[in-house]
C-alpha cells in the first residue's frame, strides 16, 4: 500500500478531486495546471489567482493531508528540485512572440555554455582524459537524457581509440557486461536529474570491480551516494527557466573532453582517424 506521505501534490489532488467543493476545485485546477508555481505564491495570492477565498486554500491543504499552506508549498518546491517538468511549467512566457522566445532561448544556452567551462576543474579534466586514453576498455552508460549524451560521447571517442562500448546494448542487461570488469577498465556514467534508482547500484558494482569511474551529473546531485563512488565527478549546469532541463552546456563539456582525448592520443589517434577515413572511402559511405 502506498504511504500517503510519499504521494506527490498532483496525485493527492487527483485522488480527492471528485469530492472537492467548487471553491476548492478552483484552487485544485490552478495547481494541477502549474503545480510548481505555488512555491512562489502566498495563500492569499493563490486564492486570488484561482478566484477563490483564502479559506478555500486552507481547507484544500488540510483535505490533501498537509498541515497547512507552507507544507503544500514545500511539496511544490520538492517537485521543482527533483526536476519534474510538470512542476517547472510556468505561465510567464507562453504568450511571447517568436523573436522574444528565440532571444530568451539563446541567452539561456549561452549562460549554460559559460557556466559549464567556468565550473570545470582543470585537474579533474586532465586526470579523466588521461584515464580515457590509457584504459584497456571504456564503457559509457546513460539513462533517460543521459542515454543520448552517452551515445554522443562514445561516437566521439571511437574516432581516436578502440574498445569504447555503449551500455546497455539492445536485448542485453548491464550485469552481463559488468561481470568481467577489472582495474584496467574505465566506466563513464551519466546521471542527470531525474536519476534512475539503479544508478547508485550500478556505480557501486563498477567500483567494487576496481574500474575507474568518470561521472557526469548536474549541480544539484548530492555529493554523497553515486557521486561519492566516482573517481572524478563533472557537475554540469542544466537548470534554466524552462520546464525541460537544457543540455547545451553538457554537450559542450563532452566535446571539450573528446578533443582533450584526441590531443592526448597523439599519433595513435591520428592513425586511427586515417584508417577510418580509408574505410569510409572503400565502402563509399558518404555522397
Amino acid at each position: 500500500m502506498t504511504d500517503a506521505q510519499t504521494l506527490t501534490l498532483e496525485t493527492r489532488i487527483r485522488d480527492q478531486y471528485g469530492a472537492l467543493p467548487a471553491s476548492e476545485r478552483k484552487v485544485g485546477d490552478l495547481i494541477m495546471d502549474f503545480p510548481g508555481q505555488i512555491a512562489s505564491y502566498s495563500a492569499t495570492e493563490l486564492a486570488a489567482l484561482a478566484g477563490a477565498s483564502k479559506a478555500a486554500v486552507t481547507r484544500l491543504c488540510h483535505r490533501l493531508g498537509y498541515d497547512g499552506f507552507e507544507a503544500m508549498r514545500r511539496a511544490a518546491r520538492d517537485g521543482q528540485q527533483a526536476g519534474s517538468p510538470l512542476f517547472l511549467l510556468s505561465q510567464d512566457h507562453g504568450d511571447q512572440d517568436f523573436a522574444s522566445l528565440a532571444d530568451r532561448h539563446r541567452q539561456q544556452d549561452a549562460q549554460l555554455l559559460s557556466q559549464a567551462l567556468d565550473g570545470l576543474d582543470e585537474e579533474t579534466f586532465a586526470a579523466s582524459v588521461a584515464a580515457i586514453c590509457r584504459a584497456e576498455r571504456v564503457f559509457v552508460i546513460g539513462w533517460r537524457n543521459g542515454s543520448y549524451l552517452a551515445g554522443y560521447l562514445r561516437w566521439q571517442l571511437i574516432q581516436v581509440r578502440d574498445n569504447v562500448h555503449l551500455l546497455p546494448q539492445a536485448g542485453e542487461t548491464l550485469g552481463e557486461t559488468l561481470a568481467d570488469l577489472g582495474p584496467d577498465d574505465m566506466v563513464i556514467m551519466f546521471g542527470f536529474r531525474r536519476r534512475v534508482a539503479t544508478l547508485p547500484k550500478t556505480m557501486a558494482q563498477v567500483a567494487e570491480k576496481g574500474a575507474v569511474i568518470l561521472y557526469f551529473t548536474d549541480r544539484d546531485a548530492a555529493l554523497d551516494g553515486a557521486a561519492g563512488l566516482a573517481d572524478w565527478t563533472v557537475r554540469c549546469p542544466i537548470r534554466c527557466a524552462d520546464a525541460f532541463d537544457r543540455y547545451a552546456g553538457v554537450m559542450s563539456l563532452l566535446h571539450f573532453h573528446a578533443m582533450g582525448v584526441m590531443g592526448k592520443m597523439g599519433a595513435k589517434g591520428r592513425a586511427r582517424l586515417a584508417a577510418i577515413e580509408q574505410s569510409h572511402e572503400a565502402l563509399h559511405e558518404f555522397a
